[in-house]
């Protein structure tokens, strides 16, 4: 039987300094990236972001 090594980053939702090491940007950067539009979800004080809206966020402003 063959295990595989579960990492943060293999979920869909991740807290936000996963989410800036998965982009390998500092957390202040994310937060930049926040108020350009990408969606961080809050609920009371527990704020989360989807692994697919980063990636889609990344796709949408590169070029």
């Amino acid at each position: 039987m063959q295990y595989s090594k579960h990492t943060e980053t293999d979920t869909e939702w991740m807290d936000l300094k996963t989410a800036a090491g998965y982009l390998n940007i500092s957390y202040k950067t994310l937060m930049s990236f926040r108020a350009m539009g990408l969606e961080i979800t809050e609920i009371g004080r527990i704020r989360r972001v989807s692994k697919s809206a980063l990636d889609e966020f990344m796709k949408q402003h590169s070029f």
